[in-house]
């Protein structure tokens, strides 16, 4: 699966240039101190000068976007087996199902009469093995959520080949557990040629929600239509029909599906049979699938078009699209044939069904899911259209596609044997995905972009004492949902990264190779997969990687020497970003220390030299041959660790960066930048030098060292937004990012690494406030709304920026009638930007009350918009006081196991430094306890706002008193 959330920040790392707070939010949007939410507003006057009618009414809305219903409350089963509050002891009581009880095969047949509709019907037949020596007992369970059993439950015994009846004495739903339990009238006995075959009927919602089985509306040529689809990881394949719905439960299938005749039909295997009922629906059944878990299950009812691509060995590769979109799908299938070919051939294993689909969904509640055989995804992750969209949108959608691609051998194939070893299927895909990209057009560099896209962003999350280890225990649908983040995906691709490193890629691929022969189609544990790389190896690979998965958190490398010295001193510790945390809590067993692999190289030899730094020693010394000046550790920032410099190493590799910067990297310059303003940020490091790193940017022309200085930027704005340095500060960055843009200008020219560099420096220049770059930005704004297309790779800034400087409601309205005009997910997604850049704050108030229409925004970007307004300074409380005085709504809506939902409060606050905006979020948080998967974001969101209060308390004065010297 590709995580919505996981992208969103890293798509865009723009925020607001200033935090300004209007009063008149408190009148739009009816907040009251009375609700005992400490709904906290500043002041700002003059900027809310209104132009126009601002209290028209919105546009009636337009037949296009979702039509998804309010949400449908979980129906449990009313008339048969209803549910039951409270029962004795058994085996419904544990939350995993009774490793005795296996899936064999299920049938699967489901009925759509009409996708515009509010329901389906379905019938579930699944044949289960019962272990010998299995304890005598009369029940069976199955997960079942939200469905209504039509009829009673039907139990056969089958012995020998023959099948007999056996009568159901009872069955009732547990639903804190999700489970369906059935009691036979007399006890199942197990062992080899006796299965029991349990047959269910159903029916359940078909709108109301993005997860399951549902349906959605979208408009094409004028005409409203409708598409069905599920999406089930991780645990709501049981919200679709009756399973056992765990990844080690993997059992083949046969899905029929009905549906009316203007639709086609697609699912996990090619169609078998086709045929039309007696009444008029349309029937195919699809042939019976490789064994798999339950979560991988898909089917889709559609009216599309495909692109069709022929892999090298005869596989039909199609890419699904709506059919006046077919020019957007060429892309992604050229994209999917090479990368296809390629982990074919890095795997040593062949694709293992007759075809693969992919089909791109108008609603979706992810990214993308790795479904066997019929891949699904957001539109904005597998379309792109050539002459519309972005460099930045053309790089995401190879990315996506060769993440899911991965998932087809690690995580479908290959599947982790509990959600505790997700990362087996996230960090695999997420670190694969690059090096797919990679094969597919090299001069992107993906191989380098893996630093700024999840390695380096990541060190920060997992520098919080509110992290999590990468093996984690969890118990319930929330823990497990909860656990589809940053850590599972891009630290774990990280460590991956690491060790082939260490061991060397040619060993790594072979290691790959053997796992995935050993576990063909069926289950694996991380130690399973060390195992293979210590066989190939011959390394102690365990014994060193357990201290990277089994502890949260990532060391601080300190190398202290130089100046001519025969030895450099090397010691580690635990890196945190609050100075003030103990560094043994939570306990580890490993009392945070690492088996380290460390490169290095020196002023006086670029060869590489490696050392293990165990974790048992104290301290180890490197000394490399010739006597260096400089040591420079953790090339290209291989190694997931930060590293800190002696002052006398630090000077030194200072000087060289503005005597030569090209002697090091793209990314050791970018890793010289980033550790030095996470150390600075703990407090490891004088805010002076990390500011010295910045001082030879005015020569710098690559993406990889601008991203991290981006993102430093980012955070000091964010904490002096309000401080009278600001201005110090704006004008210290218009003077350091002048050249480049200079060189860049406002053409949308060049290479690939050229547009999405231009990008990112045009918008530092605009958000420091720029009077050049405005005016550009303000110019091209007016020539589009004069009729005009703008270059794709820099419409983004004219939208974000000529929005904010016009800000009047004719441009409001005109963007927002082109967002709703704009078949292209893409560019509706720079338009949502657009639409929440305004410094009107009755128009941010009016997109804030278009979330709660369905057929404007539809739930997919809900979240997205929340982000978007929270990153405008006239918007950042606007939308922090209306998810808490919403936060009912959302909830009823989205449910409390939805993970946008958990981790919204933390993406709306991360730039919160005062203590009334702690008081506000501890307020909220005790107000609504019950977390669902949001538990562990909303302890990073407090920990991440503690040490943004104390940033402000320990270093804006030194910051200020650099800029002084330096703007």
């Amino acid at each position: 699966m590709e995580m919505d959330g996981k992208l969103q920040p890293r798509q865009r790392r723009r925020r607001p240039l200033k935090r300004l707070i209007v009063l008149g939010a408190a009148l739009i949007l009816g907040l009251s101190l009375a609700l005992g939410l400490g709904l906290g507003l500043g002041l700002k006057g003059s900027e809310c000068d209104e132009k126009g009618d601002s209290t028209k009414p919105p546009p009636p809305p337009p037949p296009g976007g979702s039509t998804t219903a309010p949400p449908v409350p979980p129906t449990d089963p009313p008339g048969f087996c209803p549910p039951r509050s409270s029962v004795g002891d058994g085996p419904w009581n544990d939350f995993r199902l009774p490793r005795d009880t296996v899936a064999q095969h299920y049938d699967v047949d489901i009925e759509v009469p009409d996708l515009a509709g509010s329901t389906y019907s379905g019938e579930v037949r699944v044949r289960l093995a019962l272990a010998a020596g299995r304890p005598p007992g009369p029940y069976l369970l199955v997960h079942i959520r939200g469905q209504t059993l039509t009829a009673q439950p039907l139990l056969e015994e089958v012995v020998g080949g023959a099948r007999v009846a056996v009568a159901v004495a009872d069955c009732f739903s547990w639903p804190g557990n999700e489970y369906l339990v059935v009691e036979a009238e007399r006890p199942l006995e197990g062992g080899t040629g006796r299965d029991v075959v349990l047959t269910l009927r159903f029916s359940a919602p078909l709108v109301g929600t993005l997860v399951g089985f549902y349906s959605v509306a979208y408009v094409a040529n004028r005409t409203t239509r409708y598409i069905a689809a599920t999406d089930h990881e991780p645990t709501d394949a049981r919200k679709s029909f009756p399973c056992l719905d765990e990844p080690d439960r993997k059992a083949t299938f046969t899905v029929t599906l009905s549906y009316p005749a203007d639709y086609s039909a697609l699912s996990n295997m090619p169609p078998e049979e086709n045929g039309t009922h007696g009444s008029g629906l349309k029937w195919t059944k699809f042939a019976r699938s490789v064994p798999m878990s339950t979560y991988l299950v898909c089917f889709a009812m559609h009216q599309f078009i495909f692109v069709e691509r022929i892999s090298s060995r005869g596989v039909p590769l199609r890419v699904y699209v709506q059919p006046e979109q077919k020019v957007t799908a060429e892309f992604a299938a050229n994209a999917t044939q090479v990368i296809f070919d390629y982990f074919e051939s890095y795997f040593g294993m062949n694709y293992s069904l007759p075809k693969l689909d992919q089909i791109a969904i108008p609603d979706f509640g992810t990214g993308a899911m790795e479904n066997w055989g019929l891949i699904t995804y957001r539109e904005t992750n597998l379309l792109y259209d050539p002459s519309e969209s972005s460099s930045f949108n053309q790089q995401r959608v190879a990315a996506v596609v060769a993440h899911e691609l991965t998932h087809q051998w690690f995580g479908n194939i290959v599947t982790m044997a509990w959600w505790d070893d997700l990362w087996l299927n996230e960090g695999f895909a997420s670190y694969f995905e690059f090096l797919g990209v990679q094969s597919f057009l090299p001069e992107w560099r993906m191989i380098d972009y893996i630093m700024i896209d999840d390695v380096m962003p990541v060190m920060g999350d997992d520098a919080l004492t509110s992290s999590h280890a990468i093996i984690v225990n969890v118990t319930t649908p929330s823990e497990i949902t909860a656990v589809f983040d940053s850590i599972s995906y891009s630290k774990g691709a990280s460590l991956l990264r690491m060790l082939s490193d260490w061991i060397g890629p040619g060993t790594f691929q072979r290691g790959c190779q053997n796992y995935l022969r050993r576990f063909h189609f069926t289950n694996a544990k991380t130690d399973d997969f060390w195992e293979a790389m210590a066989q190939e190896s011959g390394q102690p690979v365990k014994e060193v990687m357990e201290t990277w998965t089994r502890q949260m958190g990532l060391p601080l490398i300190s190398l202290g020497g130089g100046g001519g010295a025969a030895a450099f001193s090397v010691e580690q510790r635990r890196f945190l970003l609050d100075p003030n945390a103990d560094p043994q809590l939570p306990a580890s067993p490993f009392r945070y220390t690492w088996h380290v692999p460390l490169r290095f190289y020196t002023n006086a030899s670029n060869v590489q030299d490696f050392q293990m730094f165990n974790m048992t020693q104290p301290a180890v010394s490197l000394t490399p041959d010739p006597t260096p000046s400089w040591l420079k550790l953790n090339p290209d920032h291989v190694g997931f660790y930060r590293v800190n410099y002696s002052p006398q190493l630090w000077a030194l590799l200072l000087q060289q960066l503005q005597d030569n910067h090209t002697v090091f990297s793209d990314g050791d310059r970018a890793g010289f930048i980033d550790d030095a303003f996470s150390l600075a940020r703990a407090g490891l490091l004088p805010y002076e030098t990390a500011l010295n790193t910045t001082l030879y940017v005015r020569a710098e022309e690559s993406l990889f060292p601008w991203d991290r200085v981006l993102g430093a930027v980012a955070y000091l704005r964010d904490m002096l937004a309000d401080s009278p340095l600001y201005p110090l500060f704006q004008k210290y960055w218009r003077q350091q990012v002048k050249p480049i843009t200079a060189k860049l200008t406002w053409k949308d020219e060049g290479e690939h690494l050229d547009k999405l560099l231009r990008e990112q420096v045009l918008g530092l220049a605009c958000r420091m406030g720029d009077e050049e770059a405005l005016g550009n930005a303000t110019n091209l704004f007016d020539v589009w709304k004069g009729g005009q297309s703008i270059a794709p790779n820099v419409r983004l800034l004219v939208y974000r920026y000529g929005m904010q400087q016009r800000s009047d409601d004719a441009s409001w309205e005109f963007m927002l009638q082109s967002y709703l005009k704009s078949p292209l997910a893409q560019e509706k997604d720079k338009l949502l930007y657009g639409l929440a850049s305004t410094h009107s704050v009755s128009q941010l108030a009016r997109y804030l009350e278009l979330l709660k229409n369905e057929s404007v925004i539809r739930s997919q970007d809900v979240f997205t918009v929340l982000r978007y307004i929270s990153l405008n300074p006239y918007g950042k409380t606007m939308a922090w006081d209306w998810t808490r005085l919403n936060w009912e709504y959302l909830v009823g809506r989205f449910g409390i196991t939805d993970r946008n939902l958990g981790r919204l409060v933390q993406r709306i606050s991360t730039s919160f430094n005062t203590e009334l905006q702690l008081w506000q979020m501890e307020s909220f948080f005790s107000l609504y306890p019950e977390a669902g998967a949001g538990a562990s974001s909303r302890l990073q969101a407090l920990e991440t706002l503690r040490t943004n209060i104390a940033w402000v308390q320990q270093h804006e004065a030194s910051v200020g008193d650099w800029l002084q010297e330096h703007a």
